[in-house]
């Protein structure tokens, strides 16, 4: 529901809305069957159950309630030359979160059973005899609990215009209040938690007219990034790949930004900019493996606050028509750096024994690629209804997870990826479309810096300049075919 009204001949603006928002999500009987076996290209032996509790039952599902209620105050002053607008305005949202767990492990009725087959004893899981060896389930897990967000902001604004300056700058104040319980706790060190913080954000935007065509533009603002409910509960779940674990101390990330650019549009359609930005992260937010404060042996994936980040670079923009062809060309170069602490080993002088040590290291924030370059070729046909496009698009090199270990971060190697797509529109209202995605089949690549003698004794490559290779996936293409109506007033 929201209202749009206008007073003193359009001087004065109000609006507001209320908005609800709900968002399930259910996985029912999540089924995993563990088999003991061996795999050589291709071709399975042995392929039996594991003995103990080889079949797991997963049931998993979370409800997201939004509830937000938003205003905003718009009054223009009369001016002879020049054009002054003050607003203000406001937000209050309630977001809270129902996530449910359990999960059931079965094994073979008989030793005998235990020993059955894939495809020879047994077709599906079905066919098994299985006995439940943990008849109370594991709802006693941190995966089952409540967490509320409730945001309040205000902001105050202007937006001052003459024939060559704009300027456009303000303030906004953010409290947020986040908790979370969990119901059925079993031995966790913090099964309730709560962060209450308040931020002010202010930004400042100043746009200056060379001429008809080209502008400077300049800019300042502060940036909030919160934690998510799933980052700060402190559950576990044991997903396809590892474990992955919440942390409740995790702290919410401030960035101020500060970018200058300039701004060339030549004609209609066409446009060329080039800017430089700065970026001061307090607190960035990173993915690393860290083990379990109580159990060692376990490590988990887990989001963490390792210092503060610097971030600076330059963009170049470019777009340009020809008739109905066009092409369009961007490229970002960004030198991140940040200082964590990481462990190593050294020889203890005295014993000759190695023993842990602390040491500080810099490198690139996780997932920032220093490198990022795109390419599209277009087609546009108005009068006929004809679109198309083939994009091209390259990411560098860049850390996928952050590792506790000295020079052992995972990094995913650079790739190109091409993807393109078709339109026709009718008069009628309908459209068909065409699109490709992954044409080249780009694999993704992660990747340690260093070598082990040890892997050249594996019969895969996976030793190649001076990176050992870890893992290697390929996705395949994609393509879709699809008939669109739009209805029109």
């Amino acid at each position: 529901m929201q209202g749009d009204h206008h007073f003193l001949d359009n001087r004065l603006n109000i609006r507001w809305s209320g908005v609800f928002s709900s968002a399930p999500n259910e996985e029912p009987q999540n089924t995993t069957i563990s088999l003991d076996g061996i795999e050589e290209n291709f071709n399975r032996t042995r392929t039996s159950l594991v003995n103990k509790s080889p079949v797991t039952y997963r049931w998993e599902r979370n409800t997201d309630n939004d509830h937000a209620g938003y205003w905003d105050i718009a009054y223009k002053i009369p001016m002879t030359d020049n054009k002054l607008e003050l607003s203000t305005g406001g937000l209050y949202r309630d977001k809270q979160r129902s996530s449910f767990y359990n999960n059931y492990n079965l094994s073979p009725a008989t030793a005998e059973e235990a020993k059955y087959k894939y495809g020879v004893d047994f077709q599906k899981y079905t066919d098994l005899n299985l006995t439940v060896t943990n008849p109370t389930g594991a709802v006693a897990n941190p995966l089952t609990y409540d967490a509320n967000e409730k945001t309040t902001a205000v902001y105050g604004m202007f937006n001052y215009e003459n024939d060559k300056l704009q300027m456009i700058g303000g303030i906004r104040m953010e409290r947020t209040d986040q908790n979370y319980k969990l119901l059925f706790p079993a031995g966790e060190k913090r099964p309730e938690g709560a962060q209450v913080y308040t931020e002010w954000l202010p930004s400042l935007t100043v746009k200056y007219h060379l001429n008809e065509k080209g502008q400077l533009h300049a800019a300042y603002y502060r940036a909030l990034n919160r934690p998510g409910f799933y980052e700060i509960v402190p559950s576990s779940v044991v997903n396809e790949e590892f474990l992955e674990k919440g942390n409740p101390d995790l702290k919410h990330a401030l960035a101020d930004n500060f970018d200058v650019r300039y701004e060339l549009f030549p004609e209609t359609a066409s446009q060329f900019l080039v800017g430089m930005f700065y970026k001061k992260i307090k607190n960035p937010i990173e993915y690393t493996f860290q083990p379990d404060e109580v159990r060692k042996q376990d490590v988990y994936y887990t989001p963490g606050n390792f210092g503060n980040a610097k971030n600076f670079g330059l963009e170049v923009d470019y777009i340009k028509y020809i008739q109905k062809f066009g092409v369009k060309a961007n490229y970002t170069y960004t030198h991140s750096r940040i200082t964590t602490s990481k462990m190593s080993r050294r020889i203890n002088e005295t014993t000759q024994d190695p023993e842990p040590i602390i040491v500080d290291q810099t490198r690139p924030l996780y997932g920032q690629a220093a490198h990022i370059a795109n390419l599209s070729l277009l087609y546009k046909d108005s009068n006929l209804g004809w679109e198309g496009q083939l994009a091209g698009s390259y990411t560098g090199s860049r850390i996928n997870t952050v590792s506790q270990f000295l020079n052992d971060d995972l990094w995913q190697k650079g790739f190109v990826q091409v993807d393109a797509s078709i339109e026709k529109k009718f008069r009628s209202g309908w459209a068909i479309f065409a699109k490709a995605n992954n044409i080249l089949n780009t694999p993704m690549e992660l990747y340690v810096k260093g070598t082990n003698p040890e892997n050249d004794k594996i019969a895969e490559k996976l030793v190649e300049g001076g990176n050992t290779l870890i893992r290697k996936d390929l996705y395949g293409q994609n393509y879709i075919l699809g008939l669109r109506y739009s209805f029109s007033k």
